[in-house]
């Protein structure tokens, strides 16, 4: 693999960054939810840097990312249903399954005959998409398996050397990755992985059931159809314990080897005690915990922790299926050793 000097690029260098990409090189960049490993989707040589990059199996499929549904149109077939959901959420943290166009290399897409597309929100990646005559895969900028990035120094931090550039925009918005739903069948749309975007908000649009898909696997040898589906993901190398909302108290110590363990409350105690005491939220809102999850957990393991206690989002709050989502699948990990 190539050695790089990583550059860490402003939004006013997106010349550089355009010249890169057209070089088939691979760029992190900004997206509304995370930092995304950017590269041309469809040049097959350029995807499969991605993959090396982050060590990623081939059986999970990449995100492409479009600037407009226009052109999303001209790399998948949009039925009624797919268009009613792009018209109401693009540009959006809500990437669709459909049916491929072969434009697309099947190394983008597991070697199946679908695609997940999105077109962001972000300002930059639409500034970026609007410069480049082609789409960009992007799964999340770090090594496969870990948390997901959501500021710059996450990147730096993980694939520092291995990457050509990172365009650092601050933090991510949403924090959490995009909600996928697959619509090839528009009668049995299905949900297959939650994000910012809710059910309740896709059916209001949809007009029908959106089911949720019970398929996820631990086998890395079946391809995916959509990233995020393996049972264990987003982990870091802390092991992860999970708790109901309220069952960590400042007073309460927790096991670990060597007390280099941290505990993450759900909501910010009335009196906080020890050092080792953080939180998601400061005062009960989802939307600020999803934002600050995969924040913290980049920030507990670079600061050494070996055990990472964590209360799970109450499950009426909005966001809770998103955040219990990575939660659980970062937890596996923990579970299997």
């Amino acid at each position: 693999m190539k050695t790089h000097q990583t550059a860490r690029l402003l939004a006013t260098d997106l010349d550089r960054v355009v010249a890169l990409l057209n070089a088939g090189e691979c760029v992190a960049v900004p997206t509304e939810t995370v930092y995304g490993l950017a590269a041309n989707a469809l040049d097959k040589a350029a995807c499969q840097r991605i993959f090396d990059i982050k060590g990623r199996p081939l059986i999970d499929p990449l995100i492409v990312h479009c600037k407009g549904l226009q052109a999303a149109g001209e790399y998948g077939e949009f039925n009624a249903l797919a268009l009613r959901l792009a018209e109401a959420f693009w540009p959006g943290p809500l990437t669709l399954v459909v049916e491929k166009n072969p434009l697309i290399p099947d190394i983008v897409t597991a070697g199946m005959s679908s695609v997940a597309l999105r077109v962001p929100a972000q300002p930059i990646m639409r500034r970026l998409l609007s410069q480049l005559n082609f789409p960009l895969a992007a799964p999340s900028a770090n090594p496969f398996g870990y948390v997901s990035p959501t500021s710059a120094e996450h990147v730096l931090r993980t694939l520092g050397g291995r990457i050509a550039a990172v365009v650092d925009d601050g933090p991510c918005v949403h924090g959490v990755e995009s909600t996928i739903v697959d619509v090839r069948n528009p009668l049995k749309p299905r949900l297959l992985r939650p994000g910012p975007i809710d059910r309740s908000a896709l059916e209001a649009v949809a007009g029908c059931a959106i089911e949720t898909n019970s398929n996820n696997t631990s086998d890395q040898k079946v391809a995916q159809l959509a990233p995020g589906s393996l049972a264990s993901h987003y982990s870091p190398n802390a092991t992860l314990r999970l708790h109901p909302a309220g069952a960590l108290s400042q007073d309460t110590a927790s096991q670990s080897a060597g007390g280099a363990c941290a505990k993450v409350h759900w909501q910010r105690p009335q009196d906080v005690k020890a050092d080792n005491d953080f939180w998601l939220t400061e005062n009960g809102d989802s939307v600020e915990a999803a934002h600050n999850l995969f924040a913290l957990l980049n920030r507990l393991d670079a600061q050494g922790y070996r055990q990472i206690d964590c209360e799970f989002c109450p499950s009426d709050k909005p966001l809770a299926d998103a955040i219990n989502d990575r939660l659980q699948r970062a937890a596996i990990k923990a579970a299997v050793q």
